[in-house]
């Protein structure tokens, strides 16, 4: 491990350690769950789903599903209503369903909601990686980790592609500048499974469900008491959670309640070998490449691209050189907690209610130094007795009183990092009757509310005083940059009293009624529909801290509201053709289903998406599906908020320069904020696979299934480099005599400032004189508003299969799931080209892959699972970006290929086979994540400028982690 700034504080050695043993060492007497997978009932097969079993994924026919939700939930068959449509008892037709259950959540080890679903391949942002070390790449950019199906919207955009459903009703989404669901808010021992249906779903669900739809159904009865507690540990790494849940069943009804904790500790760079920020350029040394340090290192203006070392900033010096990522949070200090409590009841032989009610709050803390990389000072020059410099070094080099860049760290002074963090709590209730009309028809109704409040706060300096310090000409009013020391802690105390902060509140209110049932019957049997009424109403609250606000001034901030009402009528019908009744040669059986839902929306308007599937068996053990559907994903009310706050700014330099051109003035005026009246982003997808569970080998099933999406008008932001000229021509103008008067004026009226800007500042300042036609030394305005802009293509295979067999001892099992991208294709402006992000340059993995053995013996359990994550080719050099790169230059990529990322894992099980009351219902659990301590793939950035820490973001792991577990139940 590496050297470090500063050891562990004693708080982590101790307090976690002393934490973390006590709550196992509670759970040993009060006891603890046993959590056992669900099994697979076998029934009359006419639609397939996949059961998530252990560490497979488990085919099943649709009549498996409903059976086997009825027997979790322990309710009647006519209750269930399984994900992705909205009949009872009928799975969708034509598409893949995966079901996730209670005893993956033990076999993998998860703590969380996201950490489960990091085990399922299609999940892809998420498999084979650490989801909450999403929380440590930009606390103002990313406030909640949400899963991705398919990839198709980034990781920072305000709304996501994946919709999330709890119950199969909406939550208040989290976050400042994001609003998503967070799939960890609900405590883990109360989720009875998950359904992930991996195809397009606006025609039952409307908004959001573009890549596909991800629902967490809860317990509906439970008796008795169930508690667990594990204890997880890696190098310089420890994890513990706890969950409990209690509740009484009398027959008619059933109430129970649990909670759930979760905490774990911080890695920084310095805790991991493959976290580093190196100068990987094979034609030099690898040293670190970092210009922060203490001391720092000096640019001199008018001498130069060059640095110099302090204190000597002698010319060829060696530098002060430091690996910046050593004191970075890249999985940050978290800590959980979510309770839930639940009543079913029925009222009656003909009505039934149940009512939820929930908590949940997290605080993710990250860190990292007080440095220069987070803002830049200019140490005036011209030292003289007319013009002094409290603090000011001549170099041994030319021009030694020009203005110097100094890099600078000021967190040894201070004695500690700064911080980081992200926060959110939020509240919620639901009720929903449920209603027999007579034998056929059945009516549904649900009330349901939440509310989310969600802040970041990030430590950072206040440029207009750390400005004045580098002019400063006293010893109270400059600071010692090239050697900060306790003289200097008053001023630099001052400096660091400044935060980047936000704070987001969002309320949702829903009201839903559905009506369904048998229509008539045809000789394939029953013709189901139903139809239904939703409405929603959102409001979502924000601020925003301007620039240079002292910590905690937030709060004098007012916020930006923005409402929303949406009202969506809906329906769906299933015709079964062939069936039980009817089936001949070659036709066993045959459904048809179709769905539509029409969307009005309060601020854009209205949209309609139809989904069509169809279920085709010429046997019954091989079944035969495909669909098509349209779906949407509504502006989130933080980007239509994002046009409320556009912004004119001046640049007195060029940041971009058209190639060809050669500017004789200098100025930027960039637009940022949003486009007023966004527009939703639309998809059409379509799919089709097939399922065998063939009679003559038994235990075996297998499916695939082929998708394709094309979803258009993405929501994003303008590139902020030189590819803007070719992304997005329309968004920069730029003319090397200058832009005139007339066309500044009509910037004005873009942003609020903008009349004030343009009229009181540029024209003044940088104009000869007010004629329309007048050049001014002004080069380029860039909108760089987050508009309607993007597209992407993507097409792939998703599989799995399984094996199953008894034996004399218990029985064995191999399964293997997987995802593989044909192509993903990106057009991420009107003026950009359509790339293959699968080739070279587009550092895309193509292939995730689960596979695992396991035994049962007697009362003991082995397994293990290997996550495999395929790698990529990458450019040496792209010329696009660095056109004076060439593949053989000093800032050319090191590598041709980052490398497939595989880990092992391996889990041991038993349960106590005895019939006392302290030791019946009682097992110990061992999990080994990462069996072999496989580190990420290296991903090799060469030079000063650039800010790789070594290893490829999307194959993050805590190392070789080893949890201990316990569960009782009583």
């Amino acid at each position: 491990m590496k050297g470090t700034w500063s050891s562990r504080t004693w708080y982590r050695a101790n307090h976690r350690t002393g934490a973390a043993l006590s709550v196992i060492a509670v759970a040993l007497a009060t006891g603890a769950p046993q959590t056992a997978g669900a099994q697979v009932l076998q029934g009359e097969s006419t639609q397939n789903s996949e059961e998530v079993v252990g560490s497979q994924v488990r085919q099943s026919s649709d009549a498996d599903v409903v059976r086997e939700a009825a027997r979790d939930e322990g309710v009647a068959r006519d209750e269930i209503v399984v994900t992705g449509t909205i009949l009872r008892n009928a799975p969708p037709v034509g598409s893949n369903l995966i079901s996730v259950g209670q005893e993956r959540l033990v076999t993998t080890g998860a703590t969380t909601s996201n950490e489960l679903l990091a085990t399922v391949p299609q999940v892809t942002n998420l498999f084979n990686n650490a989801p909450n070390a999403r929380l440590a790449i930009s606390s103002s950019a990313i406030q909640v980790v949400r899963p991705n199906l398919r990839s198709l919207s980034s990781e920072t955009s305000s709304s996501a592609s994946t919709l999330v459903l709890f119950d199969g009703h909406r939550v208040a989404g989290v976050g400042v500048s994001q609003q998503a669901v967070d799939p960890d808010l609900i405590p883990t021992a109360a989720i009875e499974r998950v359904e992930v249906v991996t195809d397009g779903g606006s025609a039952t669900y409307g908004s959001d469900a573009v890549g596909g739809v991800i629902n967490f159904i809860t317990r509906k009865r439970f008796d008795g008491l169930r508690v667990t507690s594990r204890y997880g540990f890696a190098d310089d790494y420890q994890q513990v959670d706890a969950s409990g849940i209690v509740g009484k069943d009398w027959g008619t009804g059933s109430v129970y309640a649990a909670y759930g904790y979760q905490h774990n500790d911080a890695i920084f760079g310095r805790d991991r070998d493959f976290i580093r920020q190196i100068n990987w350029n094979t034609q030099a040394p690898q040293i670190p490449n970092g210009l922060s340090c203490s001391p720092g290192n000096v640019q001199i203006r008018g001498v130069g691209a060059g640095y110099y070392p302090v204190p000597s900033l002698a010319a060829g010096a060696p530098l002060n050189l430091c690996d910046q990522s050593d004191d970075i949070t890249f999985l940050p200090t978290t800590t959980r907690h979510g309770a839930i409590a639940g009543l079913h009841q029925e009222l009656s032989d003909w009505l039934t209610v149940d009512v939820r009610a929930f908590y949940g709050e997290r605080t993710s803390v990250a860190q990292s130094p007080f440095r220069s990389s987070l803002s830049t000072v200019t140490v005036t020059g011209g030292s003289s007795a007319s013009n002094p410099r409290q603090f000011y070094y001549r170099p041994i080099a030319a021009n030694p009183d020009a203005n110097q860049t100094v890099f600078f760290d000021f967190t040894p002074v201070l004695g500690r990092l700064a911080k980081q963090e992200t926060s959110f709590q939020e509240w919620g209730f639901n009720t929903e009757f449920t209603a027999k009309l007579n034998e056929n028809w059945g009516l549904r109704t649900l009330f349901n509310y939440s509310r989310s409040n969600s802040e970041y706060h990030i430590e950072q300096f206040n440029q207009t005083l750390l400005n004045a310090a580098g002019r400063g000409t006293t010893a109270t009013t400059a600071v010692n940059f090239y050697n900060p020391s306790a003289a200097d802690l008053p001023l630099i105390q001052q400096i660091v009293n400044s935060e980047q902060a936000g704070q987001g509140r969002d309320d949702l209110f829903n009201l839903r009624a559905i009506v369904d049932g048998a229509l008539f019957t045809l000789p394939g049997g029953e013709v189901k529909v139903a139809a239904g009424y939703e409405y929603i109403h959102d409001q979502f609250s924000q601020r925003v801290a301007p620039q240079n606000m002292p910590i905690g001034a937030i709060r004098t901030v007012p916020f930006s509201s923005y409402n929303r009402d949406v009202h969506a009528a809906f329906g769906e019908v299933q015709v079964p053709i062939f069936g039980a009744d009817n089936r001949t040669g070659g036709l066993y059986s045959l459904i048809f289903a179709a769905s539509l839902r029409y969307d009005h929306f309060s601020d854009f308007g209205s949209t309609t998406n139809p989904k069509f599937g169809v279920t085709y068996k010429p046997v019954s053990w091989l079944g035969l599906r495909a669909n098509y559907s349209t779906s949407f994903n509504a502006p989130s009310p933080v980007d239509q908020l994002g046009s409320e706050r556009n912004l004119l700014q001046l640049t007195p330099f060029n940041v971009f320069v058209r190639p060809g051109e050669s500017p004789a003035v200098q100025g930027l005026v960039a637009l940022t904020g949003a486009v007023p009246e966004l527009q939703p982003q639309t998809a059409e997808t379509y799919s089709f696979g097939f399922d065998i569970d063939p009679p003559f080998v038994s235990g075996l099933k297998i499916s695939a299934s082929y998708y394709n999406v094309s979803f258009d008008d993405i929501i994003r932001q303008p590139s902020p480099n030189l590819t803007i000229f070719q992304n997005f021509p329309g968004n920069i103008i730029t003319d090397p005599a200058g832009l005139t008067v007339e066309q500044l004026r009509s910037y004005a009226a873009l942003a609020p400032n903008g009349a004030e800007l343009i009229n009181g500042t540029i024209i003044p300042g940088r104009c000869p004189n007010t004629a329309p036609t007048t050049r001014c030394n002004v080069y380029e305005f860039v909108d760089f508003r987050t508009g309607n802009y993007g597209r992407t293509k993507i097409e792939g295979l998703d599989f799995s299969a399984n094996y199953r067999m008894t034996t004399g001892f218990g029985g064995i099992d191999l399964g293997a799931s997987g995802n593989y991208q044909f192509t993903r294709r990106t057009q991420v402006g009107p003026g950009a080209p359509v790339v293959n992000d699968l080739l070279p340059g587009g550092n895309v993995s193509r292939f995730q892959l689960q596979a695992s053995a396991g035994a049962d013996i007697g009362a003991f359990r082995a397994q293990v699972t290997l996550n495999h994550s395929a790698g990529f080719r990458v450019l040496r050099c792209d010329t696009t970006t660095t056109p004076a790169c060439a593949p053989t230059s000093a800032s050319a990529l090191p590598q041709d290929r980052v490398a497939d990322f595989n880990t092992v894992n391996l889990f041991l099980r038993y349960a106590v086979p005895s019939e006392s009351a302290l030791l019946r219902d009682l097992e110990f659990t061992v999990n080994v994540n990462n069996l072999f301590d496989q580190d990420p793939s290296q991903y090799r950035l060469t030079g000063t400028s650039q800010s790789s820490s070594g290893y490829y973001n999307n194959f993050f792991t805590v190392g070789r982690l080893v949890q201990f577990g316990v569960a009782k139940k009583f």
